[in-house]
């Protein structure tokens, strides 16, 4: 066997060590490749994609934001949004019916893709549920009977206020409103029903949906006048940690906002503009 000068013996083992650390980040971005392809395929965009259907939770009872009608079917401003979106992915579209408490429980069972029920992103929420950027945004409003009469936001202190259990306004109450005494109940239409109802002295549920309470009957039930209390973004909500999935929808939201059809539905349903806040790249909408 020739032999081999140590000089050489030493460049070989330079080569040998820079071979060897060369294949290790060649398997790195092939394992790193492989982990993109794996979370690609587990998202539950791919998902949605394979089985053909879209399935997405909405409320039953928030007109005009969703209803659902007495034949069953749903109308509104997030049903339509709920259709452009199935649109885009080529599938056929599933409407689930939920309420506050159980937006999250669907999404963790697997009965539903992604909530489009009017949904706070609220920092607490966000700590158990992946939220997109905002397709809407509304505040809280407050509901009663012109014979007990409720002038401001104030005015609630020693008042029997109704809620939609689990919402947002449920917190706003119980947080900021320590001195009101707030009655829950399963679905927004039962919290409407029961200042109608005189069960309670008022109602406190979004800005427009009381607004527009209050001009059904006008003789008999008004809305607190002036901005909306606490203003909050409406997000699209999924299961947290499925980035691939809120990439998608974060993208189909900013082109719905582009295109200008959010606005065109928005103006539809809720009969006035797109809030300004809800824009893209910083750029508030027109």
């Amino acid at each position: 066997m020739i032999g081999i000068p140590k000089k050489s013996m030493a460049l070989l083992a330079v080569a040998l060590t820079a071979a060897v650390a060369l294949s290790g980040c060649t398997s790195g971005d092939k394992q790193s490749g492989g982990s993109g392809k794996t979370a690609a395929a587990e998202s539950q965009l791919n998902k949605v994609i394979k089985s053909g259907t879209l399935r997405v939770a909405v409320l039953p009872d928030f007109p005009p934001w969703s209803v659902q009608k007495p034949d069953g079917h749903f109308e509104g401003y997030e049903e339509d949004i709920a259709k452009e979106l199935a649109d885009s992915l080529g599938v056929k579209l599933q409407l689930v019916s939920t309420d506050g408490a159980n937006r999250l429980a669907l999404l963790q069972s697997n009965r539903v893709d992604v909530n489009i029920s009017a949904w706070t992103a609220t920092n607490e929420r966000a700590k158990t549920a992946g939220f997109t950027v905002p397709y809407d945004a509304h505040g809280a409003g407050v509901l009663y009977r012109k014979s007990n009469p409720i002038t401001s936001y104030a005015d609630l202190k020693g008042k029997t206020v109704s809620v939609a259990r689990g919402s947002t306004n449920d917190t706003i109450m119980t947080q900021d409103f320590p001195d009101t005494k707030v009655t829950r109940f399963e679905s927004i239409a039962d919290a409407i029903a029961a200042v109608k109802a005189g069960k309670v002295d008022a109602c406190v549920e979004s800005f427009i949906t009381v607004q527009q309470e209050a001009a059904k009957d006008p003789a008999h039930l008004a809305a607190v006048a002036g901005s909306p209390l606490e203003p909050a973004l409406v997000s699209m909500g999924v299961l947290p940690g499925d980035q691939v999935w809120i990439n998608y929808l974060n993208n189909f939201i900013r082109n719905l906002i582009a295109s200008g059809e959010d606005q065109r539905l928005h103006q539809k349903w809720l009969h006035n503009d797109l809030p300004g806040i809800v824009g893209i790249s910083g750029q508030v909408t027109p």
